[in-house]
């Protein structure tokens, strides 16, 4: 599958501010699909359709306490309700992932 990289961004956060951006994510989901994301010169914007298939998947790992939440979508196709093949014939798929880069 080919991936291509939307954005990506690393700081530190607080869990009132992760819960700020989570709460803003939704809210945009809510008021019609299109969610933005970056600011200023990095900033865009992308639909998403009504219906995603989904996993949701949180690992520990290493001695610390290094946590990832990943949240993978699949686009599904209007007509089959199957995920959209992408150049390679494999599932069209975004992931989201919220890691610590300072573990």
């Amino acid at each position: 599958m080919t991936h291509h990289k939307i954005y990506e961004a690393h700081r530190i956060l607080d869990r009132v501010e992760l819960a700020d951006q989570l709460r803003a994510l939704a809210d945009e989901l809510d008021a019609g699909g299109v969610i933005t994301y970056g600011s200023d010169g990095d900033a865009g914007t992308l639909a998403l359709p009504d219906k995603l298939r989904g996993a949701l998947k949180i690992t520990r790992s290493g001695p610390g306490d290094h946590i990832k939440i990943v949240a993978r979508l699949r686009f599904p196709d209007p007509e089959s309700g199957t995920g959209t093949p992408d150049t390679d014939g494999d599932p069209a798929d975004a992931d989201w992932e919220i890691d610590d880069p300072y573990a």
